[in-house]
């Protein structure tokens, strides 16, 4: 007997949309096409699509949810998931944020705690590495491929420390994901600037220092013969930059950007303030317009959101001083409706170039596909349904509980109608219905045994 059947939608593949409906059985896909064999009499539940577009459940490969030292008791990775599986996302990589987690022993610590209170399966992030001598083997083994690290503070690692991290780390078949800007570039930045306005912190961290950093451990990772994941890209000329190394023979790298860069200027701060308080800062009209054809034309391989969450009153704080709240925005809930609305309805990027953005390269690069951001037979039952229906993009109309958004009174075209995780319906209309320890943690890598 079929689970579940989805009827007469819009199924997005690489070739674009086609009709068909999507049979589940058992948490996973068991037929997807046109003409099924298996009817509404068949199935213990159908839910009847009626043209909206199914999508895979999207894969953030970017987020920051946990860290019981840095968030408040009731942001954690139950309350972020949960945000995450409104907006259609069923798959989280959760990244350290203050709390170091580079030891098997952490990882292993970490992981528990999640999977407790995970509604979506999830895999894990090593770092922030600062010191050389990370048990990379030992990790690895834990079911964490990927290894943090930064250029620039608060978590800044020598360029020693990057280059013998990477030598280790591809040497064991892991990559290394770099937060790119230099240091010495944003510290004078940073020391001709008086006063605490917001319009001064996109002065603050300027595009020379993203492409600057970028340029270098690009060299590091073609020295040491390791991948690099290049995260938040958040210029058109960074990407430019980036892209050097993409075409070069014994190093791949991966480069990722944001919704926040996508969609917002620096000219947008002055009404926006601490709200769009980000590292890197956002950078000119010109440069977003850039990065929007870096999407487009494949230059930027994925997008994800670098999701971090806080409170409204704490972010208020900074129309009086912005250097005082955490870098930051919330973005796993409207990461899809954003680039569905402003990216496919607009025309700027294709459904087909969407499916490659948010569900297959992430996963590929996460080493979750097919079972994860794929609809096929055999892999997870992992669904979103769009529909087409304007709405003004509101807090209160979200599942994150943090009170606000960057994206606060924007008009968007298209909103998540239903989200299945694993088979079974997750959230509708940003409802969820999904639990605590719905999830599970996904062990990744070559030497993975989640042990």
């Amino acid at each position: 007997m079929t689970d579940c059947l989805v009827e007469n939608a819009r199924i997005v593949t690489d070739a674009g949309l086609r009709h068909g409906s999507i049979a589940i059985e058992d948490g996973t896909i068991a037929a997807i096409g046109p003409e099924l064999s298996v009817s509404g009499a068949d199935a213990d539940r159908v839910l009847r699509a009626d043209g909206m577009v199914a999508l895979p459940g999207a894969v953030d490969v970017h987020t920051h949810m946990h860290d019981p030292s840095l968030f408040p008791d009731d942001i954690d990775f139950a309350s972020q998931t949960e945000s995450a599986v409104a907006g259609g996302v069923t798959t989280v990589i959760e990244l350290p944020t203050q709390t170091p987690v580079t030891t098997p022993a952490a990882v292993r610590e970490k992981r528990d705690e999640c999977a407790k209170l995970a509604h979506i399966d999830f895999g894990l992030v090593a770092g922030n590495v600062q010191e050389t001598g990370t048990d990379v083997a030992g990790l690895l083994e834990a079911g964490v491929p990927d290894f943090k690290t930064f250029t620039a503070e608060p978590y800044r690692a020598d360029d020693g420390v990057i280059v013998d991290l990477m030598r280790d780390v591809g040497a064991a078949g892991g990559s290394v994901r770099v937060h790119c800007e230099s240091q010495a570039i944003l510290d004078r930045a940073r020391a001709r600037l008086e006063g605490t306005d917001p319009t001064l912190y996109p002065e603050s961290r300027p595009l020379e220092a993203e492409l600057e950093a970028i340029s270098r451990v690009g060299w590091f990772a073609e020295y040491a013969d390791c991948p690099l994941h290049v995260v938040h890209i958040s210029s058109g000329s960074a990407a430019t930059v980036a892209d050097r190394f993409t075409s070069r023979a014994n190093v791949p790298v991966t480069l990722e950007t944001c919704p926040q860069y996508l969609a917002f200027s620096a000219d947008d701060v002055e009404a926006r303030g601490p709200f769009l308080k980000v590292n890197p800062s956002l950078k000119s009209a010109e440069e977003v317009e850039r990065l929007w054809q870096a999407l487009r034309d494949g230059t930027i391989d994925l997008v994800a959101t670098d999701h971090f969450p806080t409170h409204r009153a704490d972010r208020v704080r900074g129309w009086e001083d912005i250097w005082e709240p955490y870098a930051g925005v919330p973005g796993v809930e409207t990461m899809l409706e954003f680039l569905v609305s402003e990216g496919v309805h607009e025309g700027r990027i294709s459904w087909a170039r969407l499916l490659e953005l948010v569900c297959a390269r992430p996963a590929r690069e996460s080493g979750v596909y097919p079972r994860k951001g794929s609809l096929a037979v055999g892999t997870d039952a992992d669904i979103v349904l769009l529909r087409n229906d304007p709405w003004n993009v509101s807090a209160d109309e979200l599942t994150f509980n943090g009170g606000w958004t960057p994206f606060e009174g924007r008009t968007w075209s298209w909103r998540v109608d239903t989200v299945i995780a694993d088979g079974a319906v997750a959230a509708r209309d940003h409802d969820v219905s999904a639990e605590p320890g719905d999830g599970s943690f996904l062990a990744r890598g070559p030497c993975a045994t989640g042990e």
